[in-house]
């Protein structure tokens, strides 16, 4: 890893599939999502068709220079590929991305998250969130909240630009006053947070891959935050050797 962890000043931690197992989340929702579609099969469907073209929308539009509002335009994408309203398709993505996953956030926490978190403000760095979508109520839903003094989304007015557009990153580093050779990104898909990492200079982390440590140009993977803390934080002793 290509940061000194007594010089570093800040770390910015993507949200989903980052501070919580969004693998383990998205069964739990598709299991809700059955039952909707079993109890209310046509409204069921069509909440399914939103859903996927609202993801889809997002992928359409990372990196692209977005010409007024991201989330008006991103919901208007969505509404065209869904051939539903916009009005209809809001209403499903506030239901069922916003509301209805805070409620089981908190069983796909990493156990060691918290204590990794502990750990890195007692050593007085600075923490932040930078996410693709509005994340302080799922930070609120996690119990989190406490730990981060600046949250930045994709879709803040400020920003107006999906990952991999560095605008975002950027935006959370200066609100931390940290420069990019001092501050560490803590993501988990390489092709999205590696990437903007890469483009502001920015040492990366991808939580989440399995075995040992392993690194490559730009990022590090590691299994979790257990082992995180063991690279970041050590033992005094061992940061004299």
């Amino acid at each position: 890893m290509n940061v000194d962890p007594r010089l570093l000043q800040a770390i910015v931690f993507d949200v989903d599939g980052t501070l919580y197992r969004q693998a383990g989340l998205r069964r739990a929702m598709m299991f809700r999502l059955l039952r909707e579609m079993a109890l209310r099969p046509g409204s069921g469907v069509a909440t399914f068709r939103a859903l996927r073209a609202y993801r889809h929308a997002q992928e359409l539009l990372r990196g692209t220079e977005v010409d007024g509002d991201l989330a008006a335009a991103q919901l208007r994408l969505a509404s065209e590929r869904s051939g539903q309203s916009e009005a209809v398709v809001t209403r499903v993505v506030a239901r069922w991305m916003e509301h209805e996953p805070l409620a089981l956030l908190g069983r796909f926490v990493d156990p060691a998250l918290r204590a990794f978190l502990v750990a890195a403000r007692s050593r007085g760095l600075a923490l932040g969130v930078f996410s693709d979508y509005p994340a302080a109520s799922k930070l609120g839903a996690m119990g989190l909240t406490e730990f981060f003094s600046v949250v930045v989304a994709a879709q803040d007015a400020a920003v107006n630009r999906f990952k991999p557009h560095p605008s975002g990153l950027a935006e959370a580093l200066r609100r931390l006053g940290a420069p990019p050779d001092r501050a560490l990104y803590v993501g988990d898909r390489h092709d999205v947070d590696a990437a903007v990492a890469r483009a502001l200079g920015v040492p990366c982390v991808i939580v989440g891959g399995r075995g040992k440590v392993t690194s490559t140009v730009g990022w590090t993977c590691v299994s979790d935050y257990l082992e995180l803390q063991a690279i970041l934080f050590p033992p005094k002793n061992e940061l004299t050797q």
